[in-house]
């Protein structure tokens, strides 16, 4: 990448949402391997935030995406975020970020909204979803996947990650070595798991610009532990 993306995501200021709706609670035994990767529908074209910060609303919509087919408006999940998170001063419109949590409000109270030949329709609650946990361990986002189920990751983007190195055969690679700055929040999805590699497979909402990327089991619980978010469907 050329340029440097906005990014979009913004940390809650309290957790009782991890607190009350722990993935520990309800989560299968932690399986011994996994080597997994959820199939990606054919929209990293139409899932790029280009120059907004919209990446709570697109790495959502990956996630409904890889759940239920469709391809949904995720700047329209953005902006209903931002009219109900904590923050005053983020509107539908404008180019402010919003939570996780608040995305995932909106997808259990309005559902979602599909994108038809380049349309908008109308909000459905069969496009949302009844429920969903936090994980907070790496164990618990690589048994997710094993359960054909994605992760909404909302986390500290560091400059490291700006730049993902090619590996041999692996692909490319974010979070290794020394990350450097922080430079900000942004949301990603997580769709894929192996414990060959010690890494979690990534898809961005920067279209084709950003390749499909590795990153450390150990680096994710970094992430994790440093005030991120890791949300998952538990019930549609």
């Amino acid at each position: 990448m050329d340029d440097i993306r906005p990014l979009g995501r913004r940390a809650p200021s309290d957790w009782r949402h991890v607190e009350r709706y722990p993935y520990a609670a309800v989560a299968p035994a932690t399986v011994p391997v996994v080597e997994h990767a959820l199939a990606l529908p054919a929209f990293r074209r139409e899932y790029d935030q280009s120059k907004e910060g919209a990446c709570v609303g697109f790495s959502s919509s990956w996630a409904m995406s890889i759940l239920n087919g469709p391809l949904y408006d995720a700047r329209w999940l953005w902006d209903r975020a931002k009219e109900i998170d904590e923050w005053p001063a983020t509107n539908p419109g404008d180019n402010e970020g919003t939570s996780v949590r608040a995305a995932m409000d909106v997808l259990r109270d309005q559902g979602h909204s599909r994108l038809v030949l380049g349309q908008r329709q109308e909000p459905s609650a069969a496009d949302g979803i009844a429920a969903n946990r936090w994980a907070t361990r790496v164990d618990q986002v690589r048994t997710c996947i094993t359960t054909g189920v994605p992760v909404v990751l909302g986390c500290n983007w560091y400059e490291d990650f700006d730049k993902p190195r090619r590996r041999g055969d692996d692909g490319h690679w974010i979070g290794r070595g020394s990350l450097g700055l922080i430079r900000g929040g942004h949301a990603i999805c997580v769709y894929g798991a192996s414990d060959r590699l010690g890494a979690v497979r990534l898809v961005n909402s920067w279209g084709f610009d950003y390749p499909l990327v590795w990153l450390p089991y150990t680096t994710l619980q970094r992430l994790i532990d440093e005030d991120g978010e890791a949300t998952l469907v538990t019930d549609r």
